[in-house]
């Protein structure tokens, strides 16, 4: 006679410590390899002034100088000693184009 045996389940769950190999399994997710397109492109701009296109004081502004901006893109511009956050319009004085803007929550 044959009799219904119900399924084994074994709980793959683990106790303890994870094995030091599970870090190497999955890339960490690396904030360089997303924002920077060249390191010796894209600078870090701490930014202060007034509140402007949704930017804060205290926000990091990420530069790529190598992006060609288009009409309406958030650029920084050179004038004289300093530099200016603008909406790009086909200025000559371009230093380079926001690609990111970072903010603490």
């Amino acid at each position: 006679m044959l009799r219904h045996q119900n399924p084994i389940h074994i709980n793959t769950t683990t106790t303890g410590f994870a094995s030091p190999a599970e870090t190497y399994v999955d890339k960490r997710l690396d904030l360089n390899d997303l924002i920077v397109k060249d390191h010796y492109t894209t600078f870090y701009f701490k930014y202060s002034g007034p509140s402007v296109f949704g930017i804060n004081q205290g926000d990091t502004i990420v530069i790529d100088r190598t992006e060609d901006p288009k009409d309406g893109d958030l650029v920084i511009l050179t004038e004289k000693t300093h530099f200016k956050l603008r909406e790009y319009k086909g200025q000559k004085n371009l230093w380079g184009k926001v690609t990111w803007v970072l903010k603490k929550m």
